[in-house]
């Protein structure tokens, strides 16, 4: 979101105390509104992503000079001397700004803004508290278009600030209490047609002068100080205004991560549900005999899930075999011995009662080549080993 700030004609008051004191306006709008609103307190306006302050034409001149052909910081230097002999005030009290060369200007020839020093700063102090952190000021003329013909008028109370624009160097400002003729300029011959500076003729010219004041910023040195006195900046950061469309999105993305990663405890719950079945099926078929009412089972199914998923481990392939490997090495077993099993790449580990067994039938299970002791009860039966149909 940008914003459009116009700010109040300077009093004639002189000491900035006097104009603190009054109730000085500032009229603000969003690019995409075609009305101001007035504002005494510019920190009450919402957070923008850019601010575009205009101050008024008669309140800034802008004036076109002949510099000589040396760098930009020496003309910085001299510039006060060039400019001297048209300044109404001393040099202490105007600022004098060199303006980036125009595209179709020629290189001896700059524009030149001058300004009240003391009115600038106050503006400036004024600006600084904006939740902002792109803040530009321009002259009010600059968004007005090129006209040989039209004087563009605004009333203020009993006050009516006119504007003649001739060329972008060539800007006229003047004020004259209402219902007064309009002054004739030097260049014009015959009455002008007036025009209101309305709030849709600026916004408009945001667009179509753009390339006319983009490069341009009239903003002093101290409105950064005065940035970093006020905390506006990290204001800007702070504020819920600024964030509130990021975290919109954050919520956006959380319930998308929650929705796939159910999904995807889903998509496991399935799979295991899955092998709890090809397990089910090949225990049934090959040890039915000797697991048929046993607890231990629910050990096997559950256990060679975890071996599957969570291992990362393809389990797939030779399980029935095993299981038929298991029947011969347990044929002289009591089946109510086999606690559990685990099925893994590394084998088909099975755990015995051996208080069930007697010496003889633990002998024969321990002398068994193809299985491999683990602990007192556990047993592993390496894989592709032994197997039944070979």
């Amino acid at each position: 979101m940008r914003l459009i700030i116009r700010c109040p004609v300077r009093p004639i008051a002189i000491n900035a105390e006097d104009w603190s004191a009054q109730d000085l306006y500032f009229s603000w709008a969003q690019n995409n509104e075609a009305d101001f609103e007035k504002v005494l307190d510019l920190d009450a306006l919402p957070v923008a992503d850019s601010v575009l302050a205009l101050i008024p034409g008669i309140d800034v001149r802008l004036t076109e000079l002949k510099v000589p052909a040396v760098s930009t910081k020496k003309i910085q230097q001299i510039l006060p001397m060039l400019i001297e002999d048209e300044l109404l005030s001393s040099l202490s009290n105007t600022n004098i700004q060199l303006l980036p060369q125009a595209l179709n200007q020629s290189s001896d020839l700059r524009l030149v803004s001058v300004i009240n020093r003391d009115w600038l700063l106050w503006l400036s102090q004024k600006l600084a508290v904006l939740n902002c952190e792109k803040i530009q000021l321009i002259s009010e003329s600059m968004l007005l278009p090129v006209s040989n013909l039209v004087v563009f008028f605004q009333q203020e109370d009993s006050t009516n600030f006119y504007t003649s624009k001739r060329s972008a160097s060539n800007v006229i400002c003047w004020s004259q209490p209402t219902g007064e003729p309009v002054l004739e300029t030097e260049e014009q011959h015959t009455q002008p047609d007036l025009q209101e500076l309305s709030a849709a003729l600026l916004i408009s010219g945001i667009t179509t002068e753009k390339k006319s004041y983009e490069s341009i910023n009239l903003l002093p040195d101290e409105f950064y100080d005065f940035r970093r006195e006020s905390q506006s900046e990290l204001q800007h950061w702070l504020s819920r205004d600024l964030w509130k469309v990021p975290l919109r999105w954050a919520k956006y993305a959380t319930l998308t991560l929650c929705v796939s990663y159910l999904g995807y405890l889903c998509t496991l719950v399935w799979q295991d549900r899955q092998w709890e079945a090809l397990l089910q099926s090949a225990a049934n078929q090959v040890l039915s005999e000797r697991v048929d009412g046993q607890a231990s089972f629910t050990r096997l199914v559950n256990a060679s899930c975890l071996a599957a998923h969570k291992n990362l481990e393809n389990c797939a392939g030779d399980l029935e075999k095993q299981l038929l490997a298991l029947q011969n090495v347990l044929k002289d077993t009591p089946s109510e011995a086999l606690k559990s099993l685990e099925y893994s790449r590394k084998g088909l580990a099975f755990e015995l009662q051996t208080s069930l067994l007697s010496n003889t039938q633990r002998l024969a299970v321990l002398e068994d080549q193809s299985v491999q002791r683990m602990s007192p009860t556990r047993f592993l039966l390496s894989p592709y080993a032994n197997l039944a149909d070979d």
